[in-house]
């Protein structure tokens, strides 16, 4: 995978490893913190981390292990993981595993009035009401972004990730 924003779709032969389909997806979602405001409010206490989290993770949950301390925007890169929505608190960065789509709803209702910057693979995710849907194409990995969902939550989502995204609208 290559570095900046352009990385984020240039990552190739995975396809025969789902571990490695995990780790260049927890390193997606790392990419992401870079290109993502979040408000002042969203740091509570002036804390020096970014939260991301995983919601039933399955194999991300060890992926994401590999960026947990690495600094992103001066800030040390946490990472919670949470087993059921029932357990979800404040991170700024979630990741929604496929086998929770069923609870899809309750997970997204739960976080509405906070600034948390989701994310899954579940096929629709950012027309469902999420903000980003990793979707894998011929071995890369690309998204859609839902920004009014984004700007709902007060984040604002760079013009270079915009770029290489595809901009879907929410379902009514």
């Amino acid at each position: 995978m290559t570095g900046g924003v352009d990385g984020l779709y240039s990552h190739s032969a995975y396809a025969q490893s789902p571990s490695l389909e995990y780790q260049v997806k927890a390193a997606v979602l790392y990419q992401f913190s870079k290109f993502v405001e979040w408000p002042p409010q969203a740091f509570h206490n002036n804390q020096y981390t970014i939260c991301i989290g995983v919601v039933d993770g399955g194999p991300m949950v060890s992926a994401v292990q590999s960026i947990e301390g690495k600094e992103t925007k001066g800030r040390r890169v946490a990472v919670k993981r949470f087993k059921t929505p029932e357990e979800l608190e404040f991170c700024h960065i979630l990741y929604i595993s496929p086998t929770m789509e069923s609870r899809l709803a309750a997970i997204l209702e739960r976080l509405k009035g906070t600034s948390t910057l989701t994310v899954s693979d579940i096929s629709g995710f950012a027309r469902r009401g999420g903000m980003i849907t990793l979707i894998t194409v011929e071995d890369k990995i690309q998204f859609e972004i839902n920004v009014g969902t984004a700007e709902r939550a007060n984040l604002q989502i760079s013009s270079h990730l915009l770029r290489l995204a595809r901009i879907v609208p929410e379902e009514r």
